[in-house]
């Protein structure tokens, strides 16, 4: 009788594991909920909490990022699941590409050019895939930056992307300056599956929350704009606003931490960037970094912390089932 308890309990035990760790957390020096973004021509800054001036550190990439806030080559950066850090580099006539990023040396274990077109933008990556916003499609490539795939919107649409993003299904959405145009992962291959939100004024970048709802970055409104997942589509939008305090620069980049279901997004002009926050439920953004040292950032990457409500349900669960075999034992 004690056997089969122990044996049953070790099962459970077992089986709930996977769920448990949502997120996996790498070693030092990338931790979770830091803030990643290219800036200044050829550095990247690796923003820890509680964000100030001193939780900052720099590191040299070694390839040049778009120096004018207007500029979109280069500076798309993205994080996997095992802490690899992406950036699209390329300015003026210089080669466009990606280099990664190892986590513990902060060095380049790997790089791929495309030579000076077309221009890399934002980035995403998610479950062994990377993929790119450029102005001539998407390129899709494996986390060993191999090209897997190079995909074109129907020719009635115009094919110049600014951003990606994946959602929890695996659809890849592609942000062009006025639309976000879907593609489902179909045998193997991302196919269009239309578009998804239009009338949109100068995006920028997007992202999801945990919810599947999507976020759109308007620089030319100097907001976000939400849009509620409904069914197979998206309602809306309502408006996330600057803090009043924010008069200058322009929104661009946007990352969500889902640890803290908390999006952050990037100010930026030519003399200084702030960090700006919000919850999905919020309407107005809230600042929580602000830095002179760093100017004409773009896209934003967030390192996940692990989403705890999951856990904590799962542990309540197993140490109620753990009771309920001893008392019938």
């Amino acid at each position: 009788m004690k056997l089969g308890r122990r044996w049953l309990i070790t099962v459970i035990a077992l089986s709930l594991l996977p769920f448990v760790s949502i997120k996996p957390t790498h070693a030092a020096p990338f931790q979770p909920g830091q803030i990643f973004v290219a800036f200044g021509g050829n550095q990247i800054a690796q923003i820890s909490p509680p964000y100030t001036a001193t939780d900052v550190t720099y590191f040299g990439a070694g390839y040049s990022f778009a120096t004018s806030a207007v500029n979109l080559q280069g500076g798309g950066v993205a994080l996997d699941e095992n802490g690899y850090l992406y950036v699209t580099f390329g300015t003026g006539d210089a080669w466009r590409g990606i280099v990664k990023i190892d986590p513990n040396s902060r060095s380049a274990v790997k790089t791929i050019t495309v030579g000076t077109s077309p221009d890399f933008r934002g980035i995403a990556a998610k479950d062994g895939k990377v993929a790119v916003a450029t102005d001539n499609g998407i390129y899709v490539y494996d986390t060993n930056l191999s090209n897997l795939q190079q995909i074109q919107p129907p020719s009635s649409l115009t094919k110049t992307y600014r951003d990606v993003a994946f959602d929890d299904a695996g659809n890849l959405y592609a942000l062009h300056q006025k639309r976000v145009d879907r593609y489902k992962l179909v045998g193997g291959t991302y196919q269009y599956d239309g578009t998804v939100v239009s009338g949109l004024g100068d995006a920028v970048a997007i992202a999801f929350d945990g919810a599947g709802n999507l976020y759109v970055v308007d620089r030319s409104g100097q907001q976000v704009r939400k849009f509620v997942r409904v069914g197979d589509g998206f309602s809306g939008p309502t408006n996330i606003t600057r803090p009043e305090g924010i008069t200058v620069g322009a929104l661009f980049g946007i990352g969500y931490e889902p640890g803290i279901n908390t999006f952050f997004v990037v100010n930026i002009s030519s003399t200084q960037t702030e960090l700006l926050k919000f919850s999905p439920s919020d309407t107005t953004m809230s600042v929580v970094f602000s830095s002179n040292a760093i100017t004409n950032v773009r896209w934003l990457a967030v390192y996940p912390t692990p989403e705890p409500a999951t856990a904590v349900f799962l542990i309540a669960g197993l140490g109620w089932l753990v009771r309920r075999v001893r008392r019938k034992a």
